[in-house]
């Protein structure tokens, strides 16, 4: 699978609710995961409420989560290199509006709120996202955490069994390859 057909399953996966600038940063080669990272958009405390909200998204289980693939790499690379300067803006101010909603509701900063805790905000935050037709925050944190994690190296090899050199048995049985669909 190449990336063009990546983007297109992913799109097809996310109900074709993608930002031209999304596309277009995945296209254009935008790579997380490359020599030593240190964020070009993102503040360090703001990396880290990136990356511990992506790993909730997409959470360590039998394969690597969101994390150990380094999404937030990725969706650094995403706001400095491929974002307009309104789209970064509302990204960072959605982000400042996760640690507001983490203060009022618990009284700490969100990457120092109980697991539970943080999943709740998370929950009514994508339920707010669902209610509306604008753009939200978490939609569009979501669709940056579920790009860069199936298009890493991780969750291309580990999660989806993808296979670079493009193998291909037409006669598997479904419960031999179990959740795998590339």
């Amino acid at each position: 699978m190449d990336r063009r057909e990546a983007v297109r399953r992913v799109a097809i996966l996310m109900g074709g609710a993608l930002s031209a600038s999304t596309v277009a940063g995945v296209l254009g080669g935008c790579r997380a995961g490359e020599g030593t990272f240190r964020a070009r958009t993102l503040t360090k405390r703001r990396d880290e409420l990136v990356a511990t909200i992506a790993e909730l998204i997409i959470p360590e289980t039998d394969t690597p989560g969101a994390r150990a693939a380094r999404v937030h790499e990725f969706i650094d690379s995403m706001l400095t290199d491929w974002y307009s300067a309104d789209e970064r803006n509302e990204f960072m101010a959605g982000l400042a509006d996760v640690d507001a909603l983490a203060r009022k509701s618990a009284g700490s900063d969100f990457v120092n709120l109980t697991e539970e805790q943080q999943t709740s905000i998370l929950t009514a935050m994508e339920e707010e996202a669902l209610a509306t037709e604008a753009t939200h925050f978490f939609s569009t944190m979501k669709t940056l955490t579920i790009f860069g994690y199936y298009t890493s190296e991780i969750g291309a090899t580990q999660e989806l069994h993808l296979n670079p050199m493009g193998t291909y048995d037409a006669d598997v049985p479904y419960a031999e390859i179990g959740r795998s669909w590339a």
